[in-house]
């Protein structure tokens, strides 16, 4: 009977022993987790100061610049043009806009990239083929959402600035349906889409043949105190806008300008309608 007693006080005297641990393992781990929480709470305000006080500096040097200049790229990503585009973007720590196409599994790398680097990831269409595109307004918004559920699976990123094959301005469409730009630069609109065109042509898909024309063409485009806009490409073989890249940004820092990449809060840059 003794030993029974003494086994039973021995069990309470254990179990109690196992409780205490537990309790004291769960306060531990509470206190471990109200710990975490705070440092995230701290490390969010600190980010959310840092990008403050990083939009504050911006918004100075924009109104004591020259003007802005935008540097856009459309028709990539391609596995030449592209990472050199960045390669000097990175060197010089200036910020664009790319505008992107449809892209298979080996060029992901480049718009995780422009996403890691701190560019804006902007959408051209699924397709370039106008065919395609212009059809309707309809099979025009398809290709857009299509190309933008592309990047949302490659970057967590849902844009919403695009940019028409063509511009807004184009003519081409009317081949393929009258009225169609009309219509389209109201619903892309109305559907939380930002559109723009540019004011600064490069001209490097179209007659310049040298880096020296693409240079011409875009310092003598650029206005003081505007956005501006530019137009270039990141196509395959485009070695003359990269050759060109380097003198264009020193020629604007020269001048007082200030590059940034667009964003949903930019001043939307249109062309007129003309179908």
């Amino acid at each position: 009977m003794v030993v029974v007693i003494i086994i039973i006080i021995l069990l309470f005297a254990i179990f109690s022993i196992v409780i205490k641990h537990n309790h004291n393992k769960a306060e531990q781990m509470r206190i471990e987790a109200t710990k975490k929480a705070e440092e995230e709470e701290i490390m969010k305000i600190a980010i959310e100061t840092q990008k403050i006080e990083e939009l504050k500096k911006e918004k100075q040097e924009e109104e004591n610049a020259t003007g802005i200049i935008y540097l856009t790229f459309d028709d990539g990503p391609t596995s030449d043009s592209t990472p050199q585009i960045l390669d000097i973007l990175k060197d010089r720590n200036i910020k664009a806009t790319f505008f992107v196409l449809h892209y298979d599994e080996n060029h992901e790398q480049f718009i995780k990239r422009e996403k890691n680097e701190g560019h804006t990831i902007a959408l051209h269409g699924y397709s370039h083929k106008y065919s395609e595109v212009y059809p309707s307004a309809d099979t025009c918004l398809e290709n857009f959402r299509k190309i933008k559920e592309q990047v949302y699976q490659t970057t967590g990123i849902e844009s919403k600035i695009i940019r028409f094959p063509g511009g807004s301005s184009n003519i081409v469409s009317k081949k393929y349906c009258e009225g169609v730009m009309t219509e389209l630069v109201t619903r892309v609109v109305d559907e939380g889409y930002r559109y723009f065109d540019w004011n600064v042509d490069s001209d490097d898909a179209g007659h310049a043949k040298t880096s020296q024309d693409i240079y011409n063409n875009v310092t003598s485009g650029i206005k003081p105190e505007r956005n501006n806009v530019v137009l270039m490409h990141d196509f395959a073989g485009n070695h003359k806008t990269i050759e060109a890249l380097n003198d264009i940004i020193n020629w604007g820092l020269e001048q007082g300008y200030v590059f940034r990449r667009i964003t949903e809060e930019t001043p939307m840059v249109t062309h007129g309608v003309n179908n």
